[in-house]
Formats: structure tokens, C-alpha cells, sequence
């Protein structure tokens, strides 16, 4: 986007100029917005509005439609449309998210740089609150169907948890369905494996299989339940249920790893064994969501009460000692 052209207009006329631009994505920029920064503008490539333009309008709309009634400024959702000096659609304006991406959570030696002082009972309190909100979104129709660890920001230090690039979600408002035509293999359930995922349609079964992935890797720091020592891939683990901590744990990778897993409560171990193994071919047999905040709600207490390790288990500092420790 050239300098040019960063002076934008609200749907009543009025021009909003634009700051530096923040990033870019898939389908278009992100621009700060210079007036208020709590508020960003994304601004779709004119290629994609040429091939697309009119179908992302009309999902846009749809999903403003629902905003006031189901949404909160946990959800970056669409606020109000943007369009150029010759009054074209380009795009929309939303609230700007707070925080760090939790793929940096979600890792076994960045989350040090950038969640100093991160415990598992703040990992336990970013997920819960991570399950309420997508519990929130399904109550109003709404899949996200793309699982992206670097599209949940999380807030250092506090509970604080906020969803992005949200346009891309499945939803259906006065009959109309709109599909979420973006996703990544290693996060997707069997069901919709090798289908388009312009013609998929998420449930809350298959989205509790990819909620179930995003909780493993926070708790696993980083480790994707599909990854085998030895094995195929991720991906290729997934479509045949392949899950190394539910069959007789020969393939767990070990050290810090295979301590992170035994020391979770059994409670939550058994729903990802059921999640991953059974429920991959089954969705009936997949841990739901509500169960999900269920079982982590009841971790937090007993981290509290000292039932389990609240500090983490890193490369160079194993678990199991500070278990019995806190024991």
C-alpha cells in the first residue's frame, strides 16, 4: 500500500487517516488507525477485492450483524466499514488486540522472554478463558475453523485472552452460510482431511478436536500431540489416530516432555487419549467443550491447593523435582 492512499472513509463519509502499517496477511494489510489506538483498519489486497470483493462484503456485513448481541472486545470483530476515496469497499475496522501471540506461549523457550514469570496456573487461566470465549462464539453459530496459535494474544500477566483475524470464521446468519476457506492439516480433524476447506463445514464435534490440539501444545509447551519419536509426521499421525501418549506411551518423547504429560491430572490426560485416539475417527467420543472447562477449572483449584507443580518444566529445570517439592 503506497503512501498515498492513507486516508480511508467511515461509512458516513468522514476520512480517517491511517498510521504505519502493522502487518500483512494472507488477504490484505492492517494499518493502526491515527486517531484512536485502541482501533485498526484491514485493508484487502485489490486482488483479492477484484476476485473476492463482493463475497467478503457481504460475510463482513453478516458478521457485523451479530456483534452487538454476541460479541464482546474479546473477539476482534468487524466494527464498521472502511472504503477508499471513490467510496469502494475495502474493508473494515475493529478493535485492536492486546498482548502476545500464544504460539509464544506455547513454546518451550520463548515463553520465558515473553511471559516472565509464566506458571501452569496462568497457562490453565489463558485456556479456560481461551474455551469460554469459543464457547461464546458456537452459542451464536459461529466455527473458527482455522486454529492458528499465532491468532490468540494473550496478555502477560493478567487472564486476558482475545481472538483475531476473525473475518476467515464459519458462520451462518439468515440462512446464509459462510465458510471458513483457510485452515492448517496439523490442527484439522480427520472428517475434514483432504476436502477443500472452501466446501467444509465445522460442528462443535470437530472443533473440539482442534480446541483439544491448542490445549495440548500450551500444556506441552509447544509439542503437538501427533509428534512421534521416530514416526511419520504430524499430519499423517492425525489421520490415523496415531497418538503415542494413548498407546502404551513407547513413543513419548522424553525428558521434559514425557514429564510435562505424567504429571498433568489423570482427568485431563484421559480426555486427550479419548480426543486423540477413539475420538479421531469417532467425534461423538471427542471431549466438548464444556467438559474441557470442566476438567481445567478443577486443574487450577488443585494447583491451588498444591495438589500439583505450578512452576514449569523447562529444558535444563525438570518437573518431577519441583513436583515434590510442591507435594
Amino acid at each position: 500500500m503506497v503512501a498515498r492512499a492513507l486516508v480511508v472513509t467511515d461509512s458516513q463519509g468522514k476520512e480517517r487517516r491511517l498510521g504505519k502499517r502493522l502487518e500483512r496477511g494472507g488477504e490484505g494489510e492492517i494499518f493502526a488507525l491515527r486517531e484512536r489506538p485502541d482501533v485498526i483498519v484491514k485493508w484487502y489486497y485489490p486482488e483479492v477485492l477484484d476476485k473476492r470483493g463482493e463475497e467478503l462484503h457481504r460475510k463482513v456485513e453478516a458478521m457485523r450483524s451479530l456483534r452487538d448481541a454476541h460479541m464482546t472486545r474479546d473477539v476482534c470483530w468487524p466494527l464498521i466499514r472502511v472504503f477508499d476515496a471513490q467510496q469502494r469497499w475495502i474493508g473494515f475496522a475493529m478493535y485492536r488486540a492486546r498482548g502476545v501471540k500464544m504460539s509464544f506461549l506455547a513454546h518451550a523457550l520463548l515463553y520465558q522472554r515473553y511471559f516472565p514469570g509464566l506458571d501452569r496456573r496462568r497457562i490453565v487461566a489463558y485456556l479456560i478463558r481461551f474455551v469460554e470465549i469459543v464457547q461464546q462464539l458456537h452459542e451464536a453459530g459461529v466455527c473458527i475453523g482455522d486454529y492458528n496459535l499465532n491468532n490468540i494474544f494473550c496478555v502477560p500477566g493478567s487472564e486476558q485472552v482475545t481472538l483475531i483475524d476473525c473475518d476467515s470464521y464459519q458462520l451462518r446468519v439468515d440462512g446464509t452460510f459462510y465458510p471458513c476457506p483457510v485452515g492448517s492439516p496439523d490442527m484439522t480433524p480427520k472428517e475434514h482431511q483432504g476436502v477443500s476447506f472452501r466446501h467444509t463445514v465445522r460442528s462443535p464435534r470437530s472443533e473440539a478436536f482442534s480446541l483439544a490440539i491448542v490445549l495440548f501444545k500450551c500444556l506441552m509447551l509447544g509439542r503437538h500431540p501427533y509428534d512421534i519419536v521416530g514416526g511419520d509426521d504430524p499430519v499423517r499421525n492425525l489421520r490415523r489416530g496415531n497418538f503415542a501418549y494413548g498407546r502404551g506411551q513407547r513413543d513419548v518423547p522424553q525428558g521434559v516432555w514425557y514429564e510435562l504429560w505424567t504429571e498433568l491430572p489423570d482427568t485431563v490426560r484421559d480426555m486427550f487419549v479419548t480426543t486423540f485416539t477413539v475420538g479421531a475417527d469417532a467425534p461423538i467420543q471427542r471431549a466438548t467443550l464444556a467438559q474441557w472447562h470442566a476438567a481445567l477449572s478443577d486443574y487450577r483449584e488443585a494447583m491451588t491447593a498444591g495438589e500439583y507443580a505450578v512452576r514449569l518444566a523447562s529444558p535444563g529445570r525438570p518437573l518431577r523435582s519441583q513436583v515434590q517439592h510442591a507435594r
